[in-house]
């Protein structure tokens, strides 16, 4: 069984190495009925607080990376954790309380406890906690869901610790929707890719906005706007539009309020407090 696991590691990084060388609102996260995630997850994890899965919102079948977090996120009894994982990079595995002590292998992924999330952008931003370390860059890759590649790009870590935001950019394809997309995030210790690079991932599925949804989009206040996406379960766009504000808003009280209970509710709270940092 270790090895089978093993394998599946050594096959997520001989994939990102072929391709790299071949080329005063609370933010509450509450996610849809029927928001299942894929069934061939090749990693996943659980998470949360802010955050009220539905029961039908299982998470990969197959995943090869695990955890559970949680407070104000309380997940559904239908919402079990990963039929075959096991450790790894990921956030699970990874206690956030030793991030400082871990060196690079204490990515963190910002997502639900499910590893899975949905989005209304074509090309949507993926948040990642990037630890002290070495590395001078990383590669992030996104691929479909039986394995094409969607898109790679490199992306510059030197010297950067904290949370992370990383945008598809504009060349990049745009994502379909009700389709499901894998993330992978790893960072090139020493220059390069092996089996021991440290890595995390998740899972993405862009959606068709509710005529609703449609509507609280078009406010001028982006702290409504975080609200309407995490009432409608839309986790990418609501993490992303608050991270947005709170790195504008950095001294108001109610932005850093909601910023920390939105990664608390996911059980994120050893890492609530750390700064943004920006690839600008």
């Amino acid at each position: 069984m270790k090895r089978r696991y093993l394998v599946s590691f050594l096959s997520v990084i001989a994939f990102l190495t072929s391709t790299l060388c071949s080329s005063a609102y609370a933010v509450m996260f509450t996610p849809p009925s029927g928001n299942g995630a894929p069934k061939q997850g090749t990693s996943g994890a659980s998470r949360g607080n802010l955050f009220t899965p539905d029961k039908s919102n299982s998470i990969p079948r197959q995943d090869t990376v695990g955890a559970s977090r949680g407070n104000l996120f309380t997940p559904d009894k239908g919402n079990g954790a990963p039929s075959q994982a096991s450790g790894g990079a990921s956030r699970i595995g990874t206690n956030p309380s030793t991030v400082a002590a871990r060196g690079p292998a204490a990515l963190v992924a910002l997502l639900p406890q499910s590893f899975y999330g949905t989005t209304v952008s074509s090309r949507p931003t993926v948040m990642v906690y990037i630890p002290a370390s070495s590395a001078e860059k990383a590669v992030f890759s996104i691929k479909d869901e039986v394995g094409n590649v969607h898109y790679q790009m490199t992306v510059p870590v030197a010297g950067l610790t904290g949370s992370l935001a990383i945008k598809l950019p504009p060349e990049a394809p745009a994502l379909a929707i009700d389709k499901n997309y894998q993330w992978f995030l790893a960072l090139k210790v020493d220059g390069e890719l092996s089996p021991s690079t440290p890595y995390v991932d998740g899972w993405i599925k862009r959606i068709q906005p509710s005529r609703e949804l449609m509507i609280a989009m078009q406010q001028q206040d982006a702290l409504k706007i975080a609200a309407a996406f995490g009432e409608h379960g839309v986790w990418y766009d609501c993490i992303a539009t608050l991270a947005g504000l709170y790195a504008q808003q950095s001294n108001n009280p109610n932005v850093v309020k909601q910023w920390q209970e939105l990664l608390s509710s996911v059980d994120l709270k050893e890492i609530a407090t750390a700064p943004l940092v920006s690839l600008n």
